[in-house]
């Protein structure tokens, strides 16, 4: 589900990476905590439904939800590590040469191919928030009574986690030279925080209807 590879972040410690957060570091930041977040967000949901799974006369359907889940956790991990080397690869841009102007206009081209990147990578990540959150309204009304309350907290760090990692497009969109692009981008980001904020509230509600 995450990967293995030896300099992935999910291979850190969990004390490693709080610690490497309140760093001086500039990574990991804000977009991978958003990140990392929503899958232990997901995590919850998943567990609900693992648990009513297991209490299930007929799991087929559950299991299906399941392995979406497992999915998205992996899209969202990939994510969290894609954060940080879109920004490892802005700061490498800012650091290229500029002492003519061909090495001006060299390094402002791969300034801006960066800032896309940056830009674009949060609203992806965005989106696999946002269908953890579908999935989490799904498992609202599936899940048992006993274990609904995670449901509604693992939508809740979820929110949370998509409101987080839009605030990477919000710094670099201004960075970015084309207007027509900065619009487009901007009203992406708008759309996915409405769209968060209206799904993972009516599962709140659900959820707290269930409860009493």
């Amino acid at each position: 589900m995450t990967d293995d590879t030896e300099d992935s972040l999910w291979r850190w410690p969990l004390g490693t990476f709080r610690d490497a957060l309140a760093s001086d570091s500039p990574t990991p930041g804000g977009g991978s905590a958003a990140m990392v977040t929503a899958t232990l967000g997901l995590g919850l949901v998943v567990m609900a439904l693992r648990i009513t799974a297991n209490k299930a006369a007929d799991r087929v359907f559950l299991d299906t939800l399941i392995l979406s889940g497992e999915r998205l956790m992996a899209e969202l991990s990939a994510h969290a590590e894609a954060d940080i080397a879109v920004f490892d690869a802005y700061m490498a841009a800012l650091k290229l040469p500029k002492a003519t102007e061909d090495e001006k206009v060299a390094r402002r081209a791969v300034l801006q191919e960066a800032t896309v990147a940056a830009t674009e990578i949060p609203l992806n990540a965005a989106q696999t928030v946002l269908e953890a959150i579908d999935l989490a309204g799904q498992a609202a009304t599936l899940a048992t009574t006993q274990i609904v309350s995670d449901v509604g907290a693992g939508t809740a760090t979820l929110r949370g986690a998509i409101e987080a990692v839009l605030y990477a497009v919000d710094v670099n969109l201004r960075g970015l030279d084309d207007a027509r692009n900065r619009a487009d981008y901007a009203g992406s980001r708008d759309r996915l925080l409405a769209t968060a904020e209206q799904r993972a509230g009516g599962i709140a509600r659900l959820v707290r209807d269930r409860l009493r």
